[in-house]
């Protein structure tokens, strides 16, 4: 048996088996009089309390999708179901309020004129005691009387997020919530916001172009591309077994080595007693690595290397050392 408080009955009993929490069936939504597809029969489930990713380019229709599942878009056939509770189909299609999700926008959408505390329980029910406790688990106890303007940006990240949760969605939906926030805050507003996520046991959807982000924050990730998803899986899955060459050349960096044949920098070593010879053509420096371009009978190779004392023109000597991808 499994007794909850506000915050932990989003969390699963580890003694119950994985339950899909949102299940895809079949979605298509096509733009522009059927000349753009951005999402092309689509079907896929997210499993209660998993992160997880869309992760696709620009235009590759993860948002129009987070917003068909939100309700604020409605697709052309399919099916969808929250919990299982049908949201969307060929005879249904409920309002977002009564799908049991919760939306964090990119730019965070805080009311300027409303204290922490009013921007939290903004269109909310909640009862002082949930506020409380939400206050507490995102980190803002003591910050609830003071206004949007005069937190710093991983605070506003969690009044955000403490906005969300207090509704006690089945699922939350986020944005690209990291896409407009420099480098080195994103990083921190990053292990910030799994660290939340996983706290209450919620299930996410995250949507994403970034690479990094997704690989950080997702139990399984999907690639996505012109309203098709590609693959879904880990991180590690779809890092080392792309489904096609479109995937891994996304997800790395790689080098043709043969007509089907390509290896990624990571799997080629420099070493004295290396099969091949090769003459360095290029060093970059990327702080906790160099990436090397040699050149070895004609062909040039893409290879990371810690070796602080590599010069351009110089022979060395390399071999394989990793997984071919064959496609």
């Amino acid at each position: 048996n499994c007794r909850c408080s506000f915050v932990t009955q989003f969390k699963i009993c580890e003694k119950k088996s994985m339950k899909k929490i949102v299940d895809i069936k079949n979605l298509r939504k096509v733009f522009c009089k059927g000349n753009i597809c951005v999402a092309n029969d689509i079907n896929l489930f997210i499993n209660e309390g998993e992160i997880f990713t869309i992760l696709g380019k620009s235009g590759s229709g993860k948002t129009t999708f987070l917003r068909m599942i939100a309700g604020l878009e409605t697709p052309d056939k399919g099916q969808i179901i929250i919990d299982k509770k049908e949201v969307f189909s060929k005879d249904t299609n409920l309002e977002p309020k009564d799908r049991g999700i919760a939306v964090v926008f990119q730019n965070y959408a805080l009311l300027p004129h409303l204290s922490i505390a009013s921007n939290i329980t903004f269109g909310s029910n909640a009862s002082k005691a949930d506020l409380e406790e939400v206050l507490e688990k995102t980190k803002l106890k003591g910050q609830e009387n003071k206004f949007p303007h005069e937190l710093s940006g991983g605070q506003q990240q969690r009044v955000a997020l403490a906005r969300a949760i207090i509704n006690k969605p089945k699922i939350l939906l986020l944005d690209e919530p990291l896409s407009n926030i420099d480098t080195e805050l994103r990083a921190h507003l990053r292990a910030e916001l799994k660290e939340m996520i996983k706290a209450f046991g919620i299930t996410a959807l995250f949507i994403t172009h970034d690479k990094e982000d997704a690989f950080y924050l997702s139990d399984r990730i999907a690639i996505m591309s012109g309203g098709d998803i590609l693959q879904v899986g880990t991180a590690k899955d779809i890092y080392h077994h792309p489904a096609d060459l479109y995937c891994a050349n996304f997800l790395g960096k790689m080098t043709k080595i043969s007509e089907n044949s390509y290896i990624r920098p990571e799997h080629i070593q420099i070493c004295e007693n290396g099969k091949y010879e090769a003459i360095i053509k290029n060093i970059v420096f990327y702080g906790s690595f160099y990436e090397v371009l040699i050149l070895s009978n004609n062909q040039e190779l893409l290879v990371h290397s810690f070796n602080d004392n590599l010069q351009v023109n110089q022979t060395i000597k390399y071999d394989f050392d990793g997984e071919i991808l064959n496609f």
